[in-house]
């Protein structure tokens, strides 16, 4: 092959023999949709919190007394217009329990209580069921209304106190307006355990 032949093949050669392919402009889309694909979920998971190990304690907001603390002194006042402290119910294991009287899970609850106190209080296990304070704002029955209508023959169990939490004592337990949930004290007045509706989560206390 002479000369003027090999340089005649070279000038057609075609270019991608000599540089390299670039990148195609779609691959850069690709990368740059999957990172903030990647973004907004790092968002979204950090916005709703990182959930507790404890499935009860996991409910309650920051603020809330939380398991393994003693429970936070406050006052309540019985159906009978006595003034009751939550530190006075240290001696004995005790379930206190928030409520609203026009919540339907409370209302479940109640009932399933009445089902189950007489178990709870052979275990050692008394129940001081407390209406929040005001009702939460909301317009709900009387706190004695709501009990003869759920609770039934079971509200006469001498280990089943009824309620009106003070302002203080929603405040303090409840600071985000949580319509039905419960702290379980053991006899120091420990909080061993935290969750909400009884109704679906009684299994867990007997």
């Amino acid at each position: 092959m002479s000369n003027a032949q090999r340089r005649r093949e070279e000038r057609g050669a075609p270019l991608s023999h000599s540089k390299k392919k670039g990148t195609p402009r779609w691959h850069w889309w690709t990368a740059g949709a999957a990172f903030l694909a990647v973004i907004v979920i790092v968002g979204v998971v950090l916005s709703r919190g990182i959930p507790s190990g404890n499935s009860a304690s996991g409910n309650v907001a920051r603020g809330a007394p939380a398991v393994g603390t003693i429970a936070p002194n406050a006052s309540f006042s019985t159906l009978q217009g006595a003034t009751v402290s939550i530190a006075s119910l240290r001696g004995r294991p005790t379930l206190v329990w928030f409520v609203s009287t026009w919540c339907s899970s409370c209302e479940a609850g109640t009932q399933i209580m009445a089902s189950h106190i007489s178990q709870l209080r052979a275990d050692g296990v008394r129940v001081v069921e407390l209406e929040m304070y005001n009702d939460l704002g909301q317009a709900g029955p009387s706190m004695a209304s709501f009990i003869q209508t759920y609770a039934g023959q079971g509200a006469a169990n001498p280990d089943w106190t009824f309620g009106q939490a003070s302002e203080a004592a929603t405040l303090r337990y409840d600071p985000s307006g949580y319509l039905d949930i419960y702290y379980l004290l053991n006899q120091s007045g420990q909080v061993v355990y935290i969750n909400s509706s009884p109704a679906a989560t009684i299994g867990s206390l007997l």
